[in-house]
């Protein structure tokens, strides 16, 4: 099962999903084609069965490709997402707001490939959490950082509205003590609650 919207929150878009860079089957694709030389070879000169021994290095290949699709790494506009698994399912979410630092790294076989690894630095317990084999990781990367600093700003401006909004607030509370609609200990109680959220 792939992400999809059932797993988002509410009001939340997917704005990058990517699966491993397709350098990741590399290995079993060269396996098969070893393998294919040599069992064509042997059943040329012994018995065409050799060629039944192919069947395992493509079941390897078979396996990894539906692994590479099985492995997700998502952003949202609310957070990003490591999704892995093809029988059984496992997942790491890091919220942009508790994203600290974003950093790529590229070896010159992935800069020739385009492929590479990006990381998280989380405020949590997870610490730094590693997504490899990324396509195009800057542009991976400046996609976390883009909708990292747009949350950031959506909840400053959410913060400063709420804030400008609080004298106006007890104003109106006190207007509903001075006539005895509330009593001067609910206004105290208000009050008290609407300044602890600055």
């Amino acid at each position: 099962m792939s992400f999809t919207k059932k797993q988002l929150l509410p009001g939340e878009t997917v704005v990058a999903l990517v699966h491993q860079h397709p350098v990741v089957l590399l290995k079993p694709i060269l396996l098969v084609v070893l393998v294919a030389i040599v069992c064509g070879f042997l059943s040329y000169y012994a018995s065409p069965w050799f060629l039944l021994i192919l069947l395992a290095p493509l079941a390897y290949l078979f396996g990894k490709v539906v692994a590479r699709n099985a492995k997700e790494y998502v952003v949202t506009d609310h957070r990003v997402v490591k999704q892995e698994g093809v029988f059984s399912k496992s997942s790491f979410d890091a919220s942009l707001d508790k994203i600290n630092n974003v950093f790529h790294e590229q070896s010159m076989l992935g800069r020739v490939f385009k492929f590479g690894t990006v990381g998280l630095e989380t405020a949590s317990e997870q610490g730094t959490t590693v997504f490899d084999f990324i396509p195009d990781p800057v542009r991976f990367k400046n996609n976390v950082v883009r909708q990292r600093e747009t949350y950031r700003r959506s909840y400053a401006s959410q913060n400063t509205n709420a804030h400008q909004d609080v004298p106006r607030i007890l104003d109106e509370l006190a207007s509903l003590r001075d006539r005895n609609i509330i009593s001067s200990e609910e206004f105290e109680s208000k009050k008290k609650s609407l300044l602890d959220k600055i």
